[in-house]
């Protein structure tokens, strides 16, 4: 599974709740800066997902995912813009789904791809500005999340048997960085600089602690979390190294809502997300299959979150405050991702299509 979704090549139910109120306080959600709209792109067949976007400048746009979900010819699709409007590129055969997509610029794009068994096979896919070809991972290893830092190094959570590992790959050759003895899995990396990683994953126990780590340059150190329930990160943005959130669930029997953490080079502060109802504040069950949202920078020290317990809304945090924008229809974007050094900020949604907010 990657950090992008749970439902194909791999599904999974995800019990969860509505959002609850804001710490403890209600609030009312007023009308963010920022108007969200459609962008047209290629329609995809059927049911259809984007889990990976990356725009790595303000002229290009990858968006990744699949069309014909859960059936027996789903297919992998991957979506390209560039300044002359949006092209379908071709992929590998015998892909069902694009799970990640991580840029470090127009001609050196990295995917995650898998089969209709995600165990059976996962691909690593590269874009040299003409064409995707499968690139060979770390050998053994199930791959699940994958970023790219700012030298070009790509990083990867994987399993490697009864193990979890993290790898980085420089000038074509792989480098084991990680080895931790459980196969959990570590399903969100994100990496600033060669020396300033953070990889995440699920619990090995609700009260165990939240397997989060980060790596200095030198060494790896397990971040506490400090909370009673361990949680799974969804998702790691990194902005800086004093400007990293975190999308996170709760592992509580009781299902609470994801939470949004933000880690200021010290410490964490952790900001409940505003349900559908505020300000009542109530929390109903809810069950959802798939991904439980996405996250994003906004250029400007806040984030964007999309969540499906209110797809009404894309939720903005900015530091200190929410306030909401109206999507161009009420469905979770399951990908988001800024354009570097702009405010822009492209989504994949749950539906197969595009949306940007500038």
């Amino acid at each position: 599974m990657s950090r992008r979704v749970f439902g194909v090549g791999g599904a999974a139910l995800v019990g969860a709740a509505c959002a609850g109120p804001l710490g403890g306080v209600a609030r009312a959600v007023a009308p963010a800066a920022g108007e969200w709209v459609d962008v047209p792109a290629p329609p995809l067949a059927g049911r259809s997902h984007l889990l990976g976007i990356a725009a790595p400048d303000p002229w290009h746009v990858f968006a990744g995912g699949a069309e014909n979900v859960y059936q027996p010819d789903s297919r992998a699709v991957m979506l390209h813009r560039n300044p002359r409007g949006w092209t379908r590129v071709a992929m590998p055969e015998g892909l069902a789904v694009v799970n990640d997509v991580r840029a470090h610029h127009a001609a050196d794009v990295w995917a995650l791809a898998a089969g209709q068994n995600a165990k059976e096979r996962t691909d690593l896919l590269h874009w040299n500005g003409r064409r995707w070809t499968t690139v060979a991972g770390p050998v053994g290893e199930q791959l699940q999340a994958i970023d790219v830092d700012r030298t070009g190094g790509l990083w990867a959570t994987g399993i490697h048997g009864d193990a979890t590992t993290v790898s980085v790959r420089r000038h074509g050759q792989w480098t084991r960085a990680l080895t931790l003895p459980q196969p959990s899995g570590l399903n969100a990396i994100a990496a600033g600089s060669a020396s300033d990683v953070w990889a995440a994953g699920f619990g090995e126990s609700q009260i165990g602690p939240t397997p989060l780590w980060h790596f200095d340059g030198t060494d790896w150190t397990r971040t506490p979390w400090g909370s009673e329930w361990a949680h799974w990160i969804l998702q790691i943005e990194y902005v800086a190294p004093d400007d990293v959130w975190f999308y996170a669930l709760e592992q509580s029997p009781l299902f609470p809502p994801p939470t949004l953490h933000h880690w200021d080079g010290s410490a964490f502060t952790v900001h409940r997300l505003p349900n559908p109802s505020d300000p009542l504040g109530e929390v109903r069950p809810k069950s959802v299959v798939g991904f439980l949202g996405s996250i994003a920078s906004d250029g400007r020290g806040g984030v964007w979150v999309s969540s499906p317990f209110d797809p009404a809304r894309l939720l903005h945090f900015d530091g200190a405050s929410w306030t909401s924008a109206t999507p161009p229809i009420a469905v979770t974007a399951y990908s988001m991702t800024r354009v570097p050094h702009t405010r822009a900020v492209w989504a994949g949604t749950q539906v197969g299509t595009v949306w940007r907010c500038s």
